[in-house]
């Protein structure tokens, strides 16, 4: 095993293909949970992250050996200014609420443990991946009865008016906010209904099933879609 280890140690490309690929997997790991909450950032966004930081330790270490009096740390430090830019990009407003800064703090994230990683430091990325993943599914798990949830309900009707049927129930339901969407499909006489509500209290979907099946509606539901908009 020491051995091995020396081997590593000494045969730099091995080293820097190991260095990339813990990096991966370690994006890889970030960018599943956020992807599967459908955020904007997912995995492909958290792997190049992790990968680029990884790629710009090494060049920051070692690729500038033979130049003499040379700061390396520069070409590091501009990961972290860089990340920002795609941070920025990741955190909007809705509705008067902000989103995305979850997702844009596990990019930060990402890209630390890539620095990490690059930088020698393979324990500390993989000790901080898991951490930052057990984070994000804790805290996902305990808000889930604290609102912030957005519920999308798709479905088709022949009657215009079942839309402000469906408007009137949940104005007074009180929900956060509410976006109605209806038009024409490809069958003239069928209107696809899209309705996406947001609350700040826990969404009760078997209550809004249960509406559904007991006002005579017409109004074939074809898909509901809860997520967080943490």
């Amino acid at each position: 095993m020491e051995s091995i280890g020396l081997w590593i140690a000494q045969t730099p490309m091995v080293r820097h293909f190991l260095v990339i690929f813990l990096a991966v997997v370690c994006g890889w790991a970030i960018g599943y949970e956020r992807s599967a909450r459908n955020k904007q950032a997912g995995i492909k966004t958290h792997i190049i992250v992790a990968v680029t930081s990884a790629l710009m330790m090494i060049i920051s270490k070692e690729a500038f050996l033979d130049t003499p009096n040379f700061d390396t740390s520069r070409v590091a430090a501009q990961i972290v200014s860089g990340i920002s830019f795609i941070g920025g990009g990741i955190i909007f407003m809705r509705d008067k609420k902000i989103s995305g800064i979850t997702t844009a703090a596990g990019v930060w994230a990402t890209a630390g443990i890539g620095m990490a990683i690059g930088g020698g430091m393979w324990l500390m990325g993989l000790v901080c991946t898991v951490v930052v993943v057990m984070i994000q599914l804790l805290t996902h798990t305990s808000q889930k009865n604290s609102g912030d949830f957005e519920i999308k309900i798709v479905g088709e009707t022949a009657d215009k008016t079942t839309l402000s049927q469906l408007y009137a129930y949940y104005q007074c339901e009180q929900y956060h906010s509410i976006k109605m969407e209806m038009k024409q499909t490809a069958q003239e006489e069928l209107y696809e209904v899209t309705i996406s509500i947001e609350q700040d209290q826990s969404l009760h979907l078997a209550d809004i099933e249960n509406f559904l099946k007991s006002q005579e509606l017409d109004l074939v539901v074809k898909r509901f879609v809860v997520r967080s908009i943490k």
